[in-house]
């Protein structure tokens, strides 16, 4: 049968995909037809031209978790069954043509160079996809004109394949996000009112789910918050520093080898806009000293006060004097306070607390919110429960940062007497709480 035979409905939005590209992805919610495209694009490219095609998982226990089941339906309902013969674990075509199913964690850098002479790599739930295992396809894949095709509904934007595509692509790469508002048919399955379900029991988990948007681990911690910040506009551009109003407050987590993390806070009567997050790691309190400084210089504001972690007093980056000390030196000692120490989960609850009145500026901030988003309970294999503790790694020095200043926001300070807590909020007059009045819309 030639392909000229074969009719090929295509969602408009997947035409790119079409088009002669190395890296080609598809991304986005359920029932875009994500995966069901590239399914029959595989029987299609069976058809035309002899074909080695490897399906790929990040984790494949049985060839159930794969597609294969998935491309036969395509196969089937493209009528050709007569020119292919399904096997066990894999599917051949008559013309010599190939496509086998496997996970990525079988491989390693010797056992990969079998798949050196396939033509096509496809890997399906592609969000899941290690760096490692990304670093270690893409050079195997090499067969002049060879193709590697992706799909997944976004995570995190920290996930491998979603900085590869949405980051800094190469030339080579074609990325098209579809969701089921994309998919001409999907009104007409059962999966609609399951949607339409989904958006009234869990706005936050249909967005993610159906839509498309960065998703949130059961664990997590503060990413229901964000979430509505975004969509109750609290996460813009538009929230810029007021050079009349109150002066800048800035929370820390502080690290060398770690990452130092900080926040730029600017109270408003009802709340509090953020203007900006830093960080960066392998710099000590001399390189910070001047960054913030810096920072300060580009808002244009007063300095409040600078909040440095509790163990500051003790921890060093790479001198000889403390933290504190460091910053006193470079700030002056009214300028600089201590968080006292509280357990994690008070500082949790205070974030959940503050974070309802917080706006951020969606630049600044995207990497700090990318962690917030991420900052999630560790998971106990054993127990099968979450601790009470979150996971230490990249998330946690934001999110720890962020803490800190709403522990700082929804305590009075035990041992510190209101003359010197004012210090922290500054008086205003009435003129000028009425012009740093928040509007409506920036908060709830």
């Amino acid at each position: 049968m030639k392909s000229s035979t074969l009719r090929i409905q295509v969602p408009r939005k997947l035409k790119p995909l079409l088009q002669a590209s190395r890296y080609k992805g598809a991304y986005g919610g359920r029932g875009g037809a994500k995966s069901h495209f590239y399914a029959e694009q595989c029987v299609v490219r069976c058809l035309t031209e002899k074909t080695r095609i490897v399906c790929i998982r990040e984790v494949q226990n049985s060839i159930k978790d794969s597609v294969k089941l998935l491309i036969e339906d395509k196969i089937r309902s493209l009528g050709v069954e007569s020119m292919f013969t399904i096997m066990q674990d894999e599917i051949r075509g008559h013309n010599g043509s190939v496509i086998i199913f496997k996970g990525m964690q079988t491989y390693n850098a010797d056992n990969i160079k079998s798949l050196e002479g396939y033509d096509l790599a496809w890997v399906e739930e592609a969000q899941t996809f290690s760096q490692h295992s990304l670093d270690l396809l893409r050079p195997t894949i090499r067969k002049p004109g060879s193709e590697m095709w992706f799909s997944w509904n976004p995570r995190y934007k920290t996930d491998a394949v979603d900085r590869f595509f949405r980051d800094s692509p190469p030339d080579n790469a074609i990325s098209v996000r579809i969701g089921w508002q994309d998919n001409p048919w999907f009104r007409d399955t059962e999966l609609y009112d399951d949607m339409l379900a989904d958006y009234l029991n869990d706005e936050d988990k249909a967005d993610h789910v159906w839509g498309g948007e960065y998703g949130q681990s059961q664990g997590a911690i503060l990413a229901k918050h964000v979430n509505k910040a975004a969509r109750d506009g609290r996460i813009s551009d538009e929230i810029v520093p007021d050079v009349k109003g109150s002066p800048i407050f800035v929370s820390s987590d502080i690290g060398f080898r770690d990452t130092a993390s900080w926040w730029f806070w600017q109270p408003l009567l009802g709340g509090f806009n953020i203007l900006k997050y830093d960080h960066d790691t392998g710099l000590d309190a001399d390189d910070w000293i001047p960054r913030i400084q810096s920072v300060l210089g580009t808002l244009d504001c007063k300095l409040g006060r600078i909040w440095l972690p509790h163990d500051a007093r003790a921890k060093t980056f790479q001198s000889r004097h403390t933290t504190q000390e460091k910053f006193i030196k470079g700030f002056g000692g009214d300028k600089i306070g201590i968080v006292p120490q509280t357990s994690k989960q008070d500082r949790i609850e205070a974030a959940r607390d503050v974070i309802k009145r917080c706006a951020f500026h969606e630049h600044e901030c995207e990497a700090g919110l990318d962690g917030l988003r991420a900052w999630e309970y560790e998971y106990n294999d054993d127990s099968g429960v979450f601790s009470r503790d979150p996971k230490h790694n990249w998330a946690s020095h934001p999110s720890d940062a962020f803490s800190y200043g709403c522990q700082i926001v929804a305590e009075k300070l035990p041992d510190e007497p209101e003359a010197d807590k004012a210090k922290f909020f500054e008086e205003q007059t009435l003129d000028e709480l009425w012009t740093s009045q928040p509007k409506a819309s920036q908060r709830i």
